[in-house]
């Protein structure tokens, strides 16, 4: 029984610790977003050393989790649970290098005159932080209704990435500066696109955790 009761502790831990990484990679995002808002190097600065903290933290987490595997030799259900654990901090790793990219992307226009304004941007950024919400809280609950409306979002994310792509592609833009921004914009957008698919990968595994089974959203 205490064994029992010292393994589900270290699983609990483990889980608080992959919450916390999601945290983290929202925090990030926001972050950039507001640096490219604001023009605000360091505020974008400062997301490049919270993605090496996300970095750290997903080394942490499958240090632990092959240590409990190892010394645990867990049952099937909970073997599940120490595997999405893994699986998940590696997408959560990657949503966080897309919150990093999108703050290089601020650095890069924080020197233009141009204001940053497209409404379209300003969506997909606040479906990224809402789909990174609701994982979080799927997660916790092994809420897999949850789980599936993030696959729904999802589709809403690639929907705007076409259309943004579209508008900018359609207007020739009038000015070197002009054109460098809707040069950026377009690296931007897929960012926050692919972000998008790496938290619907989040959702698949949260179904295997709780069902044993792959389910695949994106397709």
């Amino acid at each position: 029984m205490v064994v029992r009761e010292k393994f589900e502790g270290e699983l609990q831990e483990l889980k608080v610790n992959v919450v916390r990484m999601g945290d983290m990679a929202v925090t990030a995002l926001d972050k950039a977003y507001k640096a490219l808002l604001d023009k605000d190097i360091d505020l974008a600065l400062s997301v490049l050393d919270e993605d090496k903290r996300i970095d750290k933290l997903e080394e942490e987490i499958e240090e632990s989790a092959i240590l409990m595997i190892a010394k645990q030799q867990p049952v099937a259900s909970d073997l599940r649970h120490i595997i999405s654990a893994i699986k998940i901090s590696s997408e959560i790793e990657r949503v966080g290098d897309y919150a990093k990219n999108i703050a290089k992307t601020a650095i890069r226009l924080a020197k233009e005159e141009l204001p940053f304004q497209n409404d379209g941007v300003a969506e997909m950024h606040g479906i990224c932080l809402r789909m990174m919400t609701m994982f979080k809280e799927s997660y916790k609950e092994e809420n897999l209704a949850m789980a599936k409306e993030l696959a729904e979002l999802d589709d809403r994310l690639d929907e705007l990435y076409g259309q943004v792509i579209q508008s900018i592609l359609s207007v020739s833009p009038k000015g070197t500066d002009k054109h460098h921004q809707n040069s950026q914009l377009l690296f931007l957008v897929r960012h926050y696109e692919r972000a998008g698919d790496h938290i619907t990968n989040l959702a698949e595994e949260i179904l295997y955790m709780a069902k044993g089974r792959r389910y695949h959203l994106n397709d």
